[in-house]
């Protein structure tokens, strides 16, 4: 509580957000004054969460303040360069919020570093990660899908040795089994709906 010859105020930063509580005192050579600290006003940030509050006015010791939502995703953190050095509440909470809203999309947005021209670091921002193009992810998923395949293709590869003892119809079943692999790219609706021939074959024959 202050007394009669104390007064509260809130301090801002160089940007205007808020900074911390602080005490103007009374002019020993004129009570009717108040000496001031730099950069305040007599009005106190609403007490509500999720939100900076920057001051409307830096002409006016009794300015009120805008309240300006905490960023909801890394999208809304590209380009925005926060300055490494900083050490107001504004930018120690913003560094938080860009590392919280990055790790939380790894896949479309990284942590950058912003540097001077001697390489020194002076900010942080935001990018975005190149997404793949539509024949990018298709060549992809054909690759893993041709993985797949070879991959059964070579769980029956001791099958085919010339020493290995299987009846000859059972060898047409298994090579039958291994064509019906290699053909799978052929199929129509390759490689979203592959129709997967029926590996009983290679189970029976291992039977």
């Amino acid at each position: 509580m202050t007394s009669p010859s104390l007064k509260q105020v809130f301090t801002y930063d160089t940007d205007g957000f808020y900074a911390d509580g602080s005490i103007a005192q009374r002019n020993p050579q004129n009570p009717d004054e108040w000496l001031f600290p730099q950069d305040c006003t007599t009005v106190a940030p609403a007490d509500k969460k999720g939100v900076f509050f920057k001051i409307k006015d830096k002409n006016d010791v009794n300015s009120g303040w805008d309240e300006i939502p905490y960023p909801s995703s890394a999208a809304e953190l590209v380009g925005v360069k926060i300055s490494h050095t900083s050490r107001t509440a504004h930018d120690n909470r913003m560094r938080s919020l860009l590392q919280q809203l990055v790790a939380a999309e790894p896949e479309l947005y990284k942590e950058v570093a912003v540097n001077d021209e001697s390489g020194n670091k002076i900010a942080t921002t935001v990018e975005e990660i190149p997404q793949p193009t539509e024949e990018e992810k298709r060549a992809k998923k054909e690759a893993e899908v041709r993985a797949q395949r070879d991959s059964l293709i070579a769980k029956t590869d001791y099958l085919l040795a010339p020493d290995y003892p299987i009846s000859a119809k059972d060898l047409e079943k298994v090579k039958a089994y291994r064509q019906a692999l290699r053909d799978v790219p052929s199929q129509e609706d390759f490689p979203d709906n592959v129709v997967w021939p029926d590996e009983v074959v290679y189970t029976v024959i291992r039977d």
